[in-house]
Parts: C-alpha cells; sequence; structure tokens
C-alpha cells in the first residue's frame, strides 16, 4: 500500500490535519478532487480517528482545498 497523504483543514479551528489515508479513503477524497463537491467520511490510519470532509473555497491563493470535522 502506498503513503497517501492527506491534508484538509479542521472547520473549528482552521489548523491544517495530515491524515495518512488507506485505499478506499483516498478514492472518497479525490472523487471530485479539485471542486466543492467533495464529500465524505474518511479514517486517519494512524489515529483511527474519522472525519467528515467537505469541499471548500479558500480562494486562490490555496487554489482549493477541504475542511474536515471530527465524527
Amino acid at each position: 500500500m502506498n503513503t497517501l497523504i492527506y491534508t484538509p483543514r479542521l472547520k473549528d479551528t482552521d489548523e491544517r490535519l495530515r491524515l495518512k489515508l488507506n485505499d478506499a479513503d483516498w478514492a472518497i477524497a479525490n472523487r471530485y478532487h479539485g471542486t466543492l463537491r467533495v464529500k465524505g467520511i474518511v479514517t486517519g490510519q494512524k489515529t483511527g480517528k474519522r472525519y467528515r470532509i467537505k469541499g471548500a473555497a479558500c480562494g486562490l491563493q490555496c487554489r482549493y482545498d477541504a475542511t474536515a470535522k471530527e465524527v
């Protein structure tokens, strides 16, 4: 398995997360990559915590982003 790192912003604090994802969660996170349509629940492999992810607009400086909220 490859090391697949996903870095959404934590919705409540704007802290940048660094989640190691398995292949199935990576497919969810990148299904609509680069759009506001990103949605799903992913699990960080290192901590086992689950996060609800959503696409978010953040302006041109970061192009496309996503937010995460712990489930």
